[in-house]
């Protein structure tokens, strides 16, 4: 069994290092692609679709697609490799708790921002049909008679701690989706309003490793 994370980033080099160790022992191999030219913002979905088609190549049974800003909770490895084993062959997606770091071990929990979910791993078939829209794209195939499985994971998002980061999040979707075609009419204000905030702590048995550290901010994070 062979297990593929598929990485693309244009601003996030300082992330990068530590993602590595924080998917040591769950992955075989992880694809990195720099995105020079900006091509993820012009059309997301092409772009998900050629780093796959990277995972097809390299001979991969499964497939995670991860953000350099993010990172498993350190129960994962084991997990995850134990599930993927258990369904190797079969047509199933594997979806994890989104969580939105305020702190380096706290998360927001009010609102939207405990319901946030994402598919991040699945395998990699020469069937998979994948959604072709230009913003928000779903990493995972669209087929329909694939069957989903909750694995009760936290996936953490650093980037988020950063207030000046959750601005220029909300100025550079507003500026990608103007009419907010893509975002199921949810906005983008929310990402930094802090109204009635609520936070999570993270227990320790649920961490994320290795420890969070002062990432650099690239100043072109700011522009598209």
């Amino acid at each position: 069994m062979k297990v593929v994370a598929l990485v693309s980033y244009r601003y996030d080099e300082d992330y990068l290092e530590d993602l590595k160790k924080n998917l040591g022992g769950l992955v075989d191999e992880v694809i990195v692609r720099f995105d020079e030219k900006g091509d993820f913002w012009k059309d997301e979905g092409k772009y998900r679709r050629q780093m796959v088609r990277q995972a097809e190549e390299a001979g991969a049974d499964y497939a995670l697609v991860i953000d350099p800003d993010e990172r498993l909770e350190k129960r994962a490895a084991s997990r995850l490799r134990k599930m993927m084993r258990k369904n190797l062959g079969r047509k199933v997606l594997f979806n994890f708790h989104f969580r939105e770091l305020y702190t380096p071990n706290r998360y927001r929990v009010d609102g939207i921002w405990d319901k946030k979910e994402r598919v991040m791993v699945f395998p990699v078939r020469a069937d998979n049909v994948f959604s072709k829209a230009k913003l928000h794209t779903p990493r995972q195939p669209m087929n329909d008679d694939y069957e989903w499985i909750q694995t009760g994971l936290n996936v953490y998002h650093l980037k988020h701690i950063k207030p000046e980061l959750r601005k220029s999040r909300k100025e550079i979707y507003k500026k990608l989706d103007p009419d907010e075609r893509w975002n199921g009419g949810v906005g983008y204000d929310y990402l930094d309003d802090e109204t009635d905030v609520e936070l999570a702590k993270i227990p320790s048995w649920r961490m994320y490793k290795p420890k969070y550290r002062d990432y650099k901010i690239n100043k072109g994070i700011f522009k598209i």
